[in-house]
Order: C-alpha cells, then sequence, then structure tokens
C-alpha cells in the first residue's frame, strides 16, 4: 500500500529523529519499520543512500546485527558462538560510514532513541553507556523473533498496536544491553529454526543469483531431505516457493521506484525470463508486473 503524504510525512519525522538528516529517496532500498524511540532498519534491494554518505551520524543509538560471519560491514574481531548473531554498537553522534562496494550487505541496523535506551540502560549500570564505535558483541538467537514482531506490529494496523510496538522494543533494548553486557543465558543447542533463519537471510542476500537446495542445505547445517523437511515445516513453504515469493516481493520493491524496465527487474531479481517473472508475479499478486508498476505510479 502506498502512504498518503500526510502518512509519509509523520513517518520520515520519527525516521529522522532516529537516524538523522536522511530523506525519503535515501531509503528506497531499505525496508524499515519505525515507532517513536525505536526503528529498524534491513537494506533489501541495494545501499541505503544515507549509510553511505561520508562520516554521517545518528542522533540515536545505533546497532548492527549480521546474520553470518561473511556477510558483515565490519572485520570480525571476537568468536561467534553457535546460536548466536554478531552484533555492533555505535554511540550518537559519532561520524562513520559505510563503504560501498558491488554488492551490498543486507543486516539488520536497530536505531533506539538516546533517552529511551540510557533510561533502560540504568536499570543494569548508574553509569552512561561507553562511547560505542563498532563495539562488537554477540546476541542469543531469540531476538529475530521479537524483532519480526515488531516488524508485523508496524506492518498491520491492529488495535493496540502501538502499545504493542512499545512494549517490543522495550524488550529489544534489554535484549542488546544484556548482548553488550554478556548477561546471557548460556546456550546448549541450535534450534532448527535457527539454522533455516540462516538460510532465509542468504536467500534475502542473494536474490537475484541461482541458488539450489544443496546450497541452501549447506548453509543451514543439513541434509538436503531433513533441510526440505524442517524449511517446510517452519514456513509453510518449500524451499523454492519461499525463495520464488522473495524474488517477487523484491521485485515489488524495484517496480516501485518506478526506474526500472520489468526485463530488468526480472534478471535483476533472478527469474531467467520475462514470460516466467510475469506468470509468477501475475500468480502471486492478481495483477501482470507492468500493470502493478502503472496502479502504483498513478496513485
Amino acid at each position: 500500500m502506498k502512504m498518503d503524504v500526510q502518512d509519509v510525512q509523520k513517518v520520515m519525522l520519527s525516521v529522522q529523529k532516529l537516524v538523522g538528516d536522511i530523506q525519503e529517496p535515501d531509503l528506497k532500498n531499505v525496508d524499515y519499520f519505525v515507532s517513536k524511540n525505536f526503528g529498524i532498519f534491513i537494506p533489501s534491494v541495494g545501499y541505503c543512500q544515507y549509510a553511505i554518505r561520508p562520516q554521517h551520524t545518528h542522533p540515536a543509538y545505533s546497532f548492527f546485527l549480521f546474520f553470518a560471519k561473511e556477510q558483515n560491514i565490519i572485520p570480525v574481531n571476537i568468536n561467534i558462538l553457535p546460536g548466536h548473531y554478531l552484533a555492533a554498537a555505535m554511540a550518537p553522534d559519532l561520524p562513520h560510514d559505510e563503504k560501498e562496494t558491488d554488492t551490498f550487505t543486507r543486516y539488520v541496523a536497530i536505531f533506539i532513541a538516546k533517552n529511551f535506551y540510557e533510561t533502560i540502560y540504568d536499570s543494569y549500570s548508574k553509569e552512561l553507556p561507553k562511547p560505542y564505535f563498532w563495539e562488537q558483541f554477540l546476541v542469543e538467537h531469540e531476538i529475530m523473533i521479537y524483532i519480526k514482531k515488531f516488524m508485523s506490529e508496524t506492518e498491520n494496523a491492529l488495535p493496540g498496536r502501538q502499545d504493542v510496538m512499545d512494549a517490543l522494543a522495550t524488550v529489544l533494548t534489554h535484549l542488546l544491553i544484556r548482548g553488550l553486557l554478556a548477561i546471557n543465558k548460556s546456550v546448549d543447542f541450535i534450534t532448527d529454526k535457527f539454522e533455516i533463519e540462516k538460510a532465509i537471510a542468504f536467500m534475502h542476500q542473494h536474490f537475484g543469483k541461482k541458488l539450489t537446495i544443496a546450497e541452501l542445505a549447506r548453509i543451514a547445517n543439513m541434509s538436503e531431505s531433513h533441510f526440505m523437511r524442517i524449511f517446510k515445516k517452519e514456513t509453510g513453504l518449500t524451499p523454492m516457493e519461499f525463495l520464488i515469493r522473495t524474488r517477487l516481493e523484491k521485485a515489488k520493491k524495484l517496480l516501485r521506484m518506478g526506474g526500472k524496465k520489468v526485463t530488468e527487474t526480472a534478471l535483476e531479481c533472478g527469474f531467467n525470463s520475462t514470460s516466467h517473472f510475469s506468470s509468477c508475479f501475475t500468480k502471486y499478486l492478481g495483477m501482470t508486473p507492468s500493470e502493478f508498476k502503472k496502479s502504483y505510479l498513478e496513485k
């Protein structure tokens, strides 16, 4: 759904209070979900244009969660334990930037308003937080459950949504602080769900490339048969069905930008032919890619 001008302006005010001097076009490649004190930003089809701005700053505390050791924007200098995500923290107002390469990196960026973060941090220490600068630490895999719940609440206009989002923002802030301070429960096992999440993250990062069941099973540390069975159990879809849906969601985002032809979008999203892309898109959304693009841009 396309937001009206007032909705866009309201959301952008919340984004700017967290991120800084950023404009809507800077986020064209990013999926983002925000409330008044908390925001989640995920590069979806390319770089955040603000993130690659030289020596930019944020008024909020910012945290970056990476899905794999190889999938990050900083050199890794800590040991990543099983069942954990690598994370990095950045204090407010510290200049930094993300170096642009040929391929963007998909990660979860979390921004927490300064006063909100420091109020919760006071429960753990009466001293102010350190001036984090790419401070590396680990967070337990359960954090992704709450991240997805926050994203879902942001997108669905259900009664009580704001209260639930505020509660989830509080829980997520606690989980990040506990990770920073190494106040974690011990993890004695890795769940199948965590391993499936690794494969899903890989799909999102490499949605435009040819992916095989063998490759995805290897990412999830499973045999192909076990991977296919567990994936269907966790998502309700086969891995290839999920991959196609992921590609179609990326295609929707690219088509909404209006700068690419349907053929270019199809190839960029991993479809070998425009006809296959159009067939999948029409089956998924009930309209052709061209019709979707036209209807969205005319709103």
